[in-house]
């Protein structure tokens, strides 16, 4: 009896892989063991072949038909070729850079990953070769570099529509999203993508969609960009946090209670740290009234060891064009009570200061 070992490798310039078989086999003679030389890419994990991905898969005889072993080794080749066929999509190479949001760039460049054999509908069946002493049956499964890139750029085009419904979703959504610049951005995003998606490249039940989603995209546009026009005659609003003891959904409950109250407010996106530099960033964005809400905190230790956190929140309303207050400073200040600084609750001492404040 002996020892046998199956290869892998994936073609692009270097191995990837090289997967193991191993099994018992009997030394008995092969009646259907292959007449030419045993071929160069059985048992050479270092082979390639130009143009193409390469990918070995090997079957011992084992009590298996001689069917049975063919579609063994077939799969496996077919397996292990695949796992291996990973792609990350970068930014400058498949997604434009006329997405300007960070985000966006950093989820059109994460890992598209071609591996399903409904992928890569180029596989084939290059060749085969038995051993005649020991049965083991070896494929070599192919696909050529032109059908890979291919794969890939149907997957990259079904992701970036994917991201595009995402951001249209995002914009048109009201009720999710109150705030006017975030939907906007949300749509402008949608747009650069719809840019970049070549239609021809998806589903047939997706090849004519292109006119249809640009003119849902633009209508919402049009509605979202009216308001804002009409937001930016009125009220901007921004959070100060400097200690930074509250989280950005603690900041964005905040802004949303004074929302609640003037549907004509909208919050600022870009940060600022500094009281003119939030009035400057207002009247960047056309506003003519800024309302700056500053939060700090602090936190004492009682005699009996609790942590006593209290929670300071002024409102300031600004004209943007003289940069000096419309009326006076309203204060309100909220205190939590916890036995370690993880169990001080500054998000309901938030959401109380903000109702002394309206």
């Amino acid at each position: 009896m002996r020892f046998f070992w199956g290869g892998a490798v994936f073609f692009a310039g270097m191995v990837i892989s090289i997967p193991v078989w191993a099994g018992w086999l009997s030394s008995a003679p092969c009646d259907y063991g292959s007449s030419e030389r045993k071929p160069e890419w059985v048992d050479n994990p270092g082979y390639t072949l130009s143009g193409f991905q390469v990918g070995v898969g090997a079957a011992a005889k084992e009590g298996k038909s001689r069917d049975e072993q063919r579609a063994f080794s077939e799969n496996e080749a077919k397996k292990h070729l695949v796992e291996h066929i990973q792609v990350t999509i970068k930014a400058e190479n498949e997604q434009s850079t006329r997405v300007s949001n960070q985000s966006v760039l950093k989820e059109a460049s994460s890992k598209v990953t071609v591996s399903a054999e409904e992928d890569l509908r180029g596989l084939k069946q290059q060749g085969y070769w038995v051993d005649k002493e020991s049965c083991m049956y070896y494929s070599l499964m192919v696909i050529s570099d032109e059908s890979l890139k291919q794969a890939k750029h149907e997957k990259t085009m079904r992701f970036l529509l994917g991201k595009f419904k995402e951001r249209l979703e995002a914009g048109a959504d009201e009720d999710k999203n109150r705030d006017i610049i975030v939907r906007q951005q949300y749509l402008e995003e949608a747009r650069a993508l719809l840019s970049d998606i070549d239609f021809a490249a998806l589903s047939a039940s997706e090849r004519g969609m292109k006119a249809i989603y640009t003119k849902r995209l633009e209508e919402v546009l049009s509605l979202v960009n009216s308001e804002t026009s009409k937001a930016k005659v009125s009220m901007a609003i921004f959070v100060l946090n400097k200690d930074g003891t509250l989280n950005a959904d603690v900041l964005g409950r905040m802004t949303d209670q004074v929302q609640s109250t003037d549907k004509s407010t909208a919050r600022l996106m870009e940060g600022c740290s500094l009281e003119q530099d939030c009035i400057s960033l207002a009247k960047s964005h056309g506003y003519t009234r800024l309302t700056l809400l500053n939060a700090s905190s602090q936190v004492a230790t009682s005699q009996m060891g609790s942590l006593k956190g209290t929670l300071t929140v002024t409102k300031t309303v600004f004209d943007i064009k003289t940069g000096k207050k419309i009326q006076d400073t309203e204060k309100a200040s909220t205190q939590v009570i916890g036995w370690a600084r993880e169990e001080l609750d500054w998000g309901t001492a938030a959401e109380k200061a903000m109702q002394s404040l309206k």
